[in-house]
């Protein structure tokens, strides 16, 4: 029996000490050295999932994402397993458009080697993230060229959490030396709470005519 990577023991471990983790809170431009490590997916309610087939000349394998609703908001999964046929690991990956959201709401990050839906057991943890004022949230997996995703390995899946009640189609870009993009999932903007309460009052208005005209 092989005894386990290095870094995916540190990574259990951080799990196990984490159960009950504190989200890691992406600001707009500005740079998370960490994402916290939760034991098992959050899930909900399935909306949506894509697995994309990527092969370039410096990579090979299968990227996929989902969307998920909580109840609170929708959850954005992303994770890419690396072939064994290809010559470099990656090093980073993307999610875009999450510009809908604004600078105002909250995103949060997290990440898990749990396996659940379309998504396989996890090897390799990111070491960072980051949000851009463009709408793009990226998980980095390089302060060394030892914690890429290698060749053979498959990443963590990566989680972003909002508080979007709607998605549309977007993008997952992944990153060593060569770009490439796979099927993915965008929030659209949430609904600011003057213009909620006017869309409930304007229903509600619209049952009581309807009520009327009836009686």
């Amino acid at each position: 029996m092989n005894a386990a990577p290095p870094r995916l023991v540190v990574a259990m471990i951080l799990a196990a000490a984490g159960g009950s983790a504190q989200a890691t809170a992406l600001s707009v431009d500005a740079f998370s050295n960490s994402v916290d490590v939760v034991l098992a997916p959050f899930e909900g309610t399935l909306l949506a999932s894509a697995t994309t087939f990527i092969s370039n000349s410096s990579y090979t394998g299968l990227a996929r994402s989902a969307v998920y609703d909580t109840g609170t908001g929708l959850d954005f999964y992303y994770q890419f397993s690396n072939s064994t046929m290809s010559a470099n690991g990656v090093e980073r990956f993307t999610g875009y458009d999450f510009s809908s959201l604004g600078a105002s709401n909250v995103i949060d990050v997290f990440q898990t080697s749990a396996a659940f839906g379309i998504f396989m057991p996890g090897e390799e943890s990111a070491d960072g993230a980051d949000r851009t004022s463009f709408g793009v949230i990226g998980f980095s997996f390089v302060p060394n060229g030892q914690s890429k995703i290698n060749p053979g390995s498959t990443s963590f899946t990566q989680i972003i959490r909002t508080p979007a009640r709607a998605y549309t189609t977007g993008n997952f870009g992944l990153l060593d030396g060569i770009g490439d993009n796979a099927g993915g999932f965008a929030p659209l903007p949430v609904p600011e709470p003057g213009t909620l309460a006017l869309t409930v009052t304007g229903l509600v208005l619209l049952g009581v005519v309807k009520v009327r005209k009836t009686t």
